[in-house]
C-alpha cells in the first residue's frame, strides 16, 4: 500500500511541476511577445516622425552643408550620426559621406532650433533613400538662394 500511496504522490508533484514550469514559460513568452510589439510600435513612431531632406550646400566662398526638408521645404543643419549612414536597404555603410543631391531619411528627437537656418541637434540615424534629379536639386538651390538673399 505505501508503494501505490508513494507513486501517486509522486505524480501528483510531478504534475504540478510540470503546471508551474508551463505557467512560468508562458508568462515569459507573453512579456518577451509584449517587449518585442513595443519595439515594432516605436520603430513605427520613429519612422512616420522621420524627416525627408535633401542634402545640399550654402554659400559662395564658405560652403556650409544643409539640409531642405522636403515637406516643409525648411533649411537646417545635422550632425551625421558619428555611426554613419545608411543604405537604402539598411546596411551601415562605412566611411560613407554625403553628396549634393542625396535624399535622406533623418531619424532623431524631433527638436529643432529656431534659427536661420535651423540647427537639428538630436539626430540619431540617418539613411541615404535616393539621388535627387538635376530638376529637384535646382529646386532646392532656389529655395536656398531665396531664404538667404
Amino acid at each position: 500500500m505505501k508503494k501505490k500511496e508513494r507513486d501517486w504522490k509522486m505524480i501528483i508533484g510531478m504534475t504540478i511541476l510540470i503546471v508551474v514550469f508551463c505557467t512560468i514559460g508562458f508568462f515569459f513568452w507573453n512579456t518577451v511577445a509584449k517587449q518585442a510589439e513595443l519595439v515594432k510600435e516605436e520603430e513605427k513612431r520613429a519612422e512616420e516622425e522621420a524627416i525627408v531632406a535633401i542634402y545640399m550646400v550654402m554659400g559662395d566662398i564658405l560652403k556650409q552643408p544643409v539640409f531642405v526638408d522636403t515637406e516643409t521645404k525648411t533649411i537646417f543643419t545635422a550632425e551625421i550620426p558619428e555611426e554613419g549612414i545608411y543604405n537604402k536597404k539598411g546596411v551601415l555603410v562605412e566611411g560613407d559621406v554625403l553628396e549634393i543631391g542625396d535624399v535622406v531619411k533623418i531619424y532623431g528627437d524631433g527638436k529643432m532650433t529656431y534659427s536661420m537656418p535651423g540647427q537639428y541637434p538630436g539626430v540619431t540615424k540617418m539613411k541615404r533613400v535616393r539621388r535627387a534629379s538635376l530638376e529637384e536639386a535646382d529646386e532646392y538651390e532656389k529655395i536656398i538662394q531665396e531664404a538667404f538673399k
